[in-house]
This record gives structure tokens, sequence and C-alpha cells, in this order.
């Protein structure tokens, strides 16, 4: 394959070089110093057209099959009120002829006047399982019909507000869904990623079989994303048995490596449940003002060693203060090695631990536009210590970013647009102290790679526009004219047109 006429970013520089033609072999490029006049080869060609070529995006975090399920679900993210979510599901119920659960995803209700409750899904239907599930998957409200259909018909929980572990349960239970179907949905989500640019996923969906599941869907011929595959503790028997070892191949054709083992030490800020040293004032339901840890350290740092030992890293997810001490408490202690997820408010001294202990903090930008009201409302004088993008990669921390979709869309330029404006575009930067230039951002999207270069792999994207002369508050609206995949062809505009 030949992609002739590109202009060549280097994201390390913020330069373009001068058109000139690169060839790809296999899953490499082979050439990249090619002149644009070079003799033609034996396999096809793209004309670029000057067009601007960098390394490609990848989304550090993402629960691949449930964000699939949610782009096929109702949007819950569109009420702006439980009684609006409410009247537009019983729309719903009305219109459909069959009893198949109705499951809404990204409910908001931190932005709502009013409050959802398990009561309001039981007058849409007793009948049939209705669930709602808030946007940062720590809370989910069902109806009584829904606690019954996936046994979760506790005492405990016959206010149908569920939290954090139950929470997380449930979504387990109703993300079983039929393998064929869910296959499509997940090779459908792959072209919409594909088009937004992004080469690569973490996939950090919860549940068994998950090596065997995409090592099925990357035989299919529509497989478009390199997918690192990660395990969690409950799983972690089937990962070893399995050999698999991070950042090693899964399968011949290059798709797929072996990912960390995800751990969850905390909830999070919009359900006030991530665990801080600073209270939340009355977080109201019963939960701790300082919202608390899901894990003990004990179990934490068990994990951690077992995992290293087994060529395993471990990505935590720690959002709190505290929940991000204790991580680096049993990093230190274990040897072990990998990243804090979300990383969202780290104290000083620990951004400094974590350059130390040569961690990566992987975090989703994005998160701050809805966290930032509570934060405001709760801590209005330590606001500046919330998502310190620029003092953790100047202390030396890897930055990796991601989406935690369905937590937010897969959408790197939103992302990379975030982390850059630190608010949308038209608000008042939030802190901008700790804004990132364009070309950190676009580095912290590509896993850090900052260049095309021979040998590498053919994991790149084709854009209209040069990245770098891009308006900041444009960012998130960049086009991708084509990307390439592990050496194919993901996704081309003019074929889509």
């Amino acid at each position: 394959m030949r992609l002739r006429n590109a202009r060549m970013v280097d994201l390390v520089t913020g330069t373009a070089g001068r058109p000139h033609d690169i060839v790809v072999s296999g899953p490499r490029i082979y050439r990249s110093d090619v002149a644009a006049t070079g003799a033609d080869d034996d396999g096809s060609e793209i004309d670029l057209q000057g067009r601007w070529v960098m390394p490609g995006l990848w989304d550090a975090h993402v629960h691949f099959d449930l964000w699939a399920m949610a782009c096929r679900w109702p949007d819950a993210g569109r009420a702006d009120s439980a009684a609006e979510l409410c009247a537009r599901l019983g729309g719903i119920t009305e219109q459909r002829t069959d009893d198949e659960p109705i499951i809404a995803m990204g409910a908001q209700p931190w932005t709502w006047p009013d409050t959802l409750a398990g009561a309001m899904l039981d007058a849409i239907s007793a009948t049939r399982p209705i669930v709602v599930v808030a946007a940062n998957l720590h809370t989910a409200w069902t109806n009584g019909a829904a606690r019954r259909h996936w046994g979760m018909d506790r005492e405990d929980l016959a206010d149908g507000v569920l939290h954090e572990k139950d929470a997380f349960r449930l979504e387990d239970r109703f993300s079983v869904v039929d393998e064929t179907m869910l296959d499509e949905w997940v090779a459908r989500a792959q072209e919409l990623a594909a088009s937004r640019g992004i080469v690569g996923v973490t996939d950090m969906q919860h549940g068994p079989g998950r090596i065997r599941t995409w090592r099925r869907r990357a035989a299919r011929p529509d497989q478009l994303l390199r997918v690192v595959i990660a395990c969690w503790g409950d799983n972690l028997d089937e990962a070893i048995a399995s050999g698999m070892r991070t950042d090693h191949p899964l399968d011949e054709a290059g798709w797929l490596r072996g990912g960390p083992l995800k751990i969850i030490s905390d909830g999070s800020f919009t359900a006030q449940t991530a665990w801080c040293s600073r209270p939340y004032g009355d977080p109201g339901d019963g939960l701790d003002p300082h919202g608390a840890p899901s894990i003990t350290r004990e179990k934490l740092a068990t994990l951690m060693g077992r995992a290293e030992l087994h060529g395993l890293q471990t990505a935590v997810h720690a959002i709190g203060d505290r929940a991000i001490t204790m991580a680096l408490d049993c990093f230190t202690e274990t040897g072990a090695t990998g990243s804090i997820e979300h990383a969202a408010v780290p104290s000083p001294s620990d951004i400094s631990r974590m350059a130390e202990l040569g961690l990566r903090a992987s975090v989703q930008p994005v998160h701050m536009l809805a966290d930032r009201g509570l934060v405001e409302e709760r801590w209005p004088a330590e606001t500046d210590r919330f998502f310190p993008l620029r003092s953790m990669l100047e202390a030396g921390v890897p930055l990796s970013f991601g989406t935690d979709a369905p937590v937010a869309p897969v959408d790197p330029w939103l992302t990379i647009q975030t982390a850059v404006l630190r608010a949308l575009p038209g608000q008042e930067a939030w802190h901008s102290r700790e804004a990132l230039s364009i070309a950190q951002a676009l580095r912290a999207s590509t896993g850090r790679i900052g260049a095309l270069v021979p040998g590498g792999y053919a994991d790149l994207i084709a854009l209209d526009e040069n990245p770098f002369a891009t308006e900041p508050d444009r960012l998130g609206r960049t086009e991708v004219f084509l990307t390439m995949a592990n050496g194919r062809i993901t996704w081309w505009a003019d074929a889509a047109d």
C-alpha cells in the first residue's frame, strides 16, 4: 500500500514535512521517505493530496461491550430531569409490543432538579424490567420487575437504587445478550471509533472469557481495532491459566495483546463515593461523607503482587486522593507496575511518588466537565487540585488518555479539546495552568507515540488540516479522512461517501 502526498506530522516538534509518499508493507511502515514522484508499487495506492498524517489515536480505558450496547439503547443523558426521563421511558414502553427489558444508560442525575426513584420506574411498568444507569456506571435505578428478572430482589434494594458493587453486578447481568447480536453491535461500534481516528483500545470490560471473545471477533473480516484486553480479580486465575501477559500478543494477526489486571479501589465523584480526605458534606442515601474504599488494602496488595508475579501489570481505579495514596502504598509494597486509572485528585506528594514508581496516569479529561459542578460546590477552596494534568506531566508521570466509555462517548477529539481548554468551548477554563498544549494532548492520545517511523506499526490517521494550526475550540470537530490500523484501511471518508 502506498499513501501518496502525505505531510508527516511530528507530535514532539509540532512540525509537518513536505508531501511525500509512505509505503506500508503488512502491518508496518516500510518506508516514509519516498519521493512523491517515485515509481509505482505493485500494491494499491491512495493519494492523500497533501493531507496531514500522524500516529493513530488510542482510547486507553473503555468498556467496549457495554459501550456497544449503550449505542443501541435509550440515551438517558438526553433527559434534563427525572420526570422527563420517565416520560420518555413511558413512551418507549407504550410503543413496544414485546416484553423485553428497557435499559437506558447515561443518566446525569447530578444535573437534575428532581430525584429519580425506583417507584417512578414501577409506575411505568410493573411487569417489564426497566433499568436506568448513571453515566458514571456506579449507580443504577430499577423497578421491581428488573430486580426479579436479574435475581436482585433483596430487601435492602427495595427502593430500587443500586450503588457500586450492586450496580456493577446488575450491569454484568444485563450485559449477557445474544452472542451473535453483540458481535454485530461491537463491529458497528468499531466502525464508529475508526471514523474518529481510533486505531486501538484498552478494553476494561468485566466478565469471563474475554480473550476467547476477542479472538472470535478478531477472526472476522470486520475487525478494525487493536485491542489490549484487561482482566479483573475474579478472572485472574483464568488469565494466568491462558498464559496472558501484559503487552504480549494474543493472536497471530496482531490485533490482540494482553493487558493489565483491573482493580477498582473506590467510587466516583458524581456518585459521591470516590474516597477523599475531605467530606462531601451530606451525600445522602446513607453514603459515607468521605466516600469509601471498594477493597481492603490487604486484598489490593495481594492481587497486585500475584499479577506482577505472572507478568501482568495492574491498572488501579483510584479517583479520590485517599484511594490514590492507598494504591501507591500497594505499588510500593509489591513492586508492581502499571497505572493509576482516573487519578483525578492526587496530592502533590503522590504525583511525585507516581513518577518515582514509573507509573502511568490513565486519565479521562472529559470527566472534568461532569465533575466540575460538584467539586466547586463541595470543595470550593481546593478546586485547583483536580485533574492536575500539566503537573503530572511536568513531574515525569506519563499520561494516557481515554474516555471510560460508556461514561463518555468514544471521541478522542473531545478528549483532546478538553485537555487543552479545560472547559467546553465558550466556558471559562478550569484552572488553565493545568491545561496541556495541543502536542501534549495528542501524544497522550496516541499511546505516547510522537512520530511515524519506518519499521513502526502502520497505525495512522490522515487529517484534512494540520492539528497544530487548528484553533483549540475547534479540536472537537476535527474530521478524519483516513484511518489505518494494523496495516489495514479501517476508515476512508471517500469510501464512506
